[in-house]
C-alpha cells in the first residue's frame, strides 16, 4: 500500500516535471521566435514607437540679372507648429496664470504675435492630433518674438521645423517673368514653376527621438542635427537671365507713368538684342509684388508680354511690306494711287484721317501709315501669300521662349479667306498676335532676315561654377533678304524722321519704327466702339541696331493714337538707356546724362499743364479753345470730350490750328493742329 502510494507520488512528479520542462520550453522558443524570427519587424516597431520623422526643407536656388545682381534669393527660417496632445498643464503655467489652462493661455499669447484669432488658435489647440500648422516660413523677427514667448512662459507642445523663405529683392520689377512660389516651397509661376526642378533642392528626410508624451528628447535632437548639418548646407545653382536690372527699372517706371497718364486697361514693353534673341527688358501691367502675391488679383499676374492676344494694326504693316519687297510686287519707289478710301467688295477701308495723297511712291505708305496703299499690296499679294509669309514670320505659334503661358495667336486659313479678309489683314486687323511676336518678327528686318527664338536664361551655374545649361543665338530661319531687309530699314527710318512717327525721335540718334493704332476686338466678337491697342515697335540705331523695343497700351483713354501715347514711352525710355549704356551719337553734345534724365523726368511730372477748356453748348455744336503751348496727348483728350476728331501734323507743341481758337464747330468735325 505504502509503495503504491509512493510510485503514485512520483509519477505525479514526473507529470509536474514534464509540464514544466514543456513551459520552459515553450518560453525559450517563444523568445527564440521573438529574439531571432521576429527581431527586425519588433526593432521597426519600437522605432515606429520612439522617433518622429520629419522632412528638412533647403533653400530654393538664386535667381539673378545677366550681371549676378540678385533678384530672387532663400533664407532658412522657422515654421511654427503645435502637438495638442503635448499641450499638458505644467506648473509654471499654473503658477502664472492661475485659474486659466494651458491651451487658453498659448492661444492668447500668441495671437498678437501671430496676427491671428486667439479663438480660432484655442479651437486648433483643443482639436487633438499629434501635428498643426500654425505658420509657415515666418519672417526671422516673428520667429525670435515667437521663440521668446514660448521660453519665458513654459509653453509645452509648440515646435519650429526649419523651411526655406523665398524673397523677391526688387518687389515689382520683373514679377511676371520670376513668378512666385506657394507655401511648400514649389513654383506656381513663371520661372519659378518652368524651373522648379532646377532651383528647388532634394527635401531630406530624418527622424527624431520623442518619449512617451511625444516630446522631442534633447540628445537625438542634438545628435540628428549633427548628421544633417551638412545636407542642409546643400547648395544649389545660379540661374542667370538676360535681364539687364537697370534697364528693366527704366522699363518699369516708364511703364507705371504710362499707365498713370493714360489711364490704360493694361500694358506691356519688351527690349530685345535683336541680333541674338536676349530679352534685356519686360514689363507688363498690372503688375503684382511676388512677396505678398495673394493680395493681388489673378489678373495681375498674367505676363501680357507673352500671353495678351491683339490685333497689331500699323506695326503690322512692315511685315506686308516685306512679303511685297520679297516677291517683287512693289518697290520702295512703286507709284500707288491713294484716294483716302477703297472700296473691296462690300467693305470701304479709310485711311485714318479721311484724306488722301494722290499718286505716292511705296516709301510714302509705309511713312504716314496710308491703308489704301496697303491694301492694294494686300489684295495682290493674295491670301496664299500672306498666310505663308506670316507663318514664316512666327505668327500664329508660339515663339518658344523660356517663360510659361505663351499663347499662339490667330491666323486665318488662306482657303477661309474673302476678300475684305485679305484687305483687313494687309493693315494688321484680322490677325491676332502677342506683342513678343511682333517684335520678333520687327527684330528680323533690323538684323537682315533672321528670325530669331527669344530666350531668357542666359546660364544656368552649379555650386562648383560648372555651367549646367547655356542660353545662346538660336536663327529658326532667314524670312527676308538682306537686301530687302535694309530696304524695309530706310522706310521705318522715314517714318520717326519724317513721318506719323516723329514722337518717338531722339536727337542725334536714328531710329527706325512703325506706329500702330487697332479696334480692340470685343469678348463677344466683333469690335469694342471706342476701344483701341495703341502700339509703337523699332529699334536703334537704325543703320546698325542695338535694341529693338516694343510698347503695347491696351485701352488707353483720351488720346489714343500709337503716335501719340506708346511712342513717346519708346522715346523716353531708350533715350535714358542709350546715355546709360554710353551708346553716344557724333552730335551727342549737350545731350543729358542718365542721372539728369531722371532729374527731368522728376520735374516734367510735377509740371503745371495748361488747361484749356472744351464748351459744349446748348445748340449741340462745340466752342473750340486755345490749343497754343499744348502737347499733342492733351490735344487728343480734350478734343475727345467733344467728340471731335484730330489731324495733327507734326510733334511737340501746338503753335496753330485750324479752326482757329474761339469758332463753333459741329461735333465729329476736324480739328487740324501743328505742333513743333
Amino acid at each position: 500500500m505504502r509503495r503504491h502510494h509512493l510510485n503514485n507520488g512520483r509519477k505525479r512528479f514526473g507529470f509536474i516535471f514534464c509540464c514544466l520542462g514543456l513551459m520552459l520550453l515553450g518560453v525559450f522558443l517563444r523568445l527564440g521566435w521573438l529574439q531571432i524570427v521576429r527581431a527586425d519587424s519588433l526593432k521597426r516597431m519600437s522605432e515606429s514607437q520612439l522617433t518622429a520623422d520629419l522632412v528638412q526643407k533647403h533653400p530654393r536656388g538664386r535667381i539673378v540679372d545677366r550681371d549676378g545682381e540678385e533678384l530672387a534669393v532663400s533664407i532658412m527660417t522657422g515654421s511654427l507648429y503645435v502637438d495638442p496632445e503635448g499641450m499638458v498643464d505644467g506648473a509654471e503655467v499654473a503658477k502664472k496664470y492661475p485659474q486659466r489652462n494651458v491651451r487658453r493661455v498659448a492661444a492668447d499669447l500668441l495671437a498678437p504675435v501671430l496676427k491671428q484669432d486667439a479663438n480660432k488658435l484655442y479651437a486648433t489647440f483643443t482639436g487633438g492630433g499629434r501635428f498643426v500648422w500654425l505658420k509657415r516660413t515666418m519672417e526671422p523677427k516673428e520667429v525670435e518674438d515667437v521663440r521668446k514667448l514660448i521660453k519665458d512662459n513654459k509653453l509645452p507642445g509648440l515646435h519650429f521645423l526649419e523651411e526655406s523663405k523665398r524673397y523677391y529683392t526688387k518687389k515689382r520689377a520683373a514679377a511676371q517673368i520670376l513668378g512666385f512660389i506657394g507655401t511648400d516651397d514649389v513654383g506656381l509661376s513663371g520661372l519659378e514653376y518652368q524651373l522648379n526642378d532646377v532651383l528647388k533642392g532634394k527635401d531630406t528626410k530624418y527622424s527624431l527621438m520623442v518619449d512617451a508624451a511625444g516630446q522631442q528628447i534633447l540628445g537625438s535632437l542634438l545628435k540628428d542635427e549633427e548628421q544633417n548639418g551638412q545636407k542642409r548646407q546643400e547648395k544649389l545653382p545660379t540661374v542667370y537671365l538676360t535681364l539687364d536690372s537697370k534697364m528693366q527699372y527704366v522699363l518699369e517706371d516708364a511703364m507705371d507713368d504710362a499707365i498713370q497718364r493714360t489711364k490704360a486697361k493694361g500694358a506691356a514693353a519688351i527690349i530685345m538684342d535683336p541680333y541674338t534673341g536676349e530679352i534685356l527688358g519686360m514689363a507688363s501691367r498690372p503688375t503684382f509684388d511676388p512677396n505678398h502675391f495673394g493680395d493681388f488679383s489673378a489678373d495681375s499676374w498674367n505676363n501680357r508680354a507673352i500671353s495678351m492676344i491683339y490685333e497689331p494694326g500699323s506695326v503690322f504693316k512692315p511685315i506686308v511690306g516685306c512679303m511685297g519687297l520679297t516677291e517683287g510686287v512693289i518697290t520702295p519707289d512703286t507709284i500707288i494711287q491713294d484716294n483716302g478710301s477703297i472700296r473691296i467688295a462690300d467693305r470701304v477701308i479709310h485711311n485714318w484721317d479721311g484724306e488722301g495723297m494722290g499718286p505716292v511712291p511705296f516709301s510714302t505708305v509705309i511713312k504716314f501709315s496710308i491703308n489704301t496703299g496697303m491694301v492694294q499690296l494686300g489684295m495682290e499679294l493674295g491670301a496664299r501669300r500672306m498666310i505663308d509669309y506670316a507663318k514664316r514670320f512666327g505668327f500664329g505659334s508660339p515663339t518658344g521662349i523660356d517663360l510659361p503661358g505663351e499663347e499662339h495667336g490667330i491666323l486665318y486659313r488662306a482657303q477661309d479667306m474673302y476678300e475684305p479678309d485679305i484687305a483687313t489683314m494687309a493693315i494688321g486687323q484680322g490677325i491676332a498676335v502677342t506683342p513678343l511676336q511682333e517684335l520678333r518678327a520687327i527684330c528680323a528686318i533690323a538684323n537682315g532676315g533672321e528670325l530669331l527664338k527669344p530666350y531668357i536664361v542666359k546660364k544656368i551655374v552649379a555650386p562648383d561654377g560648372t555651367i549646367i545649361k547655356e542660353g545662346q543665338k538660336e536663327v529658326v530661319r532667314n524670312v527676308i533678304t538682306p537686301q530687302v531687309a535694309a530696304q524695309m530699314r530706310a522706310m521705318m527710318e522715314k517714318v520717326v524722321s519724317e513721318g506719323g512717327g516723329k514722337t518717338a525721335a531722339i536727337k542725334g540718334y536714328r531710329i527706325a519704327g512703325k506706329t500702330g493704332t487697332a479696334e480692340k476686338l470685343a469678348e463677344g466678337g466683333g469690335y469694342a466702339a471706342g476701344q483701341y491697342i495703341a502700339s509703337f515697335v523699332g529699334f536703334v540705331p537704325a543703320d546698325k541696331p542695338r535694341y529693338a523695343m516694343l510698347v503695347m497700351l491696351d485701352t488707353p483713354q483720351g488720346a489714343f493714337y500709337g503716335s501719340q501715347v506708346s511712342a513717346p514711352i519708346f522715346r523716353d525710355t531708350l533715350q535714358q538707356i542709350l546715355v546709360a549704356k554710353g551708346i553716344q551719337p557724333a552730335d551727342s553734345e549737350g545731350l543729358p546724362s542718365f542721372e539728369e534724365m531722371h532729374a527731368m523726368g522728376a520735374k516734367e511730372n510735377v509740371k503745371t499743364k495748361p488747361t484749356p477748356q472744351i464748351q459744349l453748348l446748348p445748340n449741340g455744336k462745340v466752342k473750340l479753345p486755345d490749343f497754343k503751348g499744348i502737347d499733342m496727348r492733351l490735344a487728343a483728350e480734350l478734343l475727345q470730350q467733344g467728340r471731335l476728331r484730330l489731324k495733327p501734323y507734326g510733334s511737340g507743341h501746338a503753335y496753330q490750328q485750324r479752326p482757329p481758337a474761339g469758332v463753333e464747330v459741329d461735333e465729329g468735325a476736324t480739328v487740324e493742329i501743328w505742333f513743333n
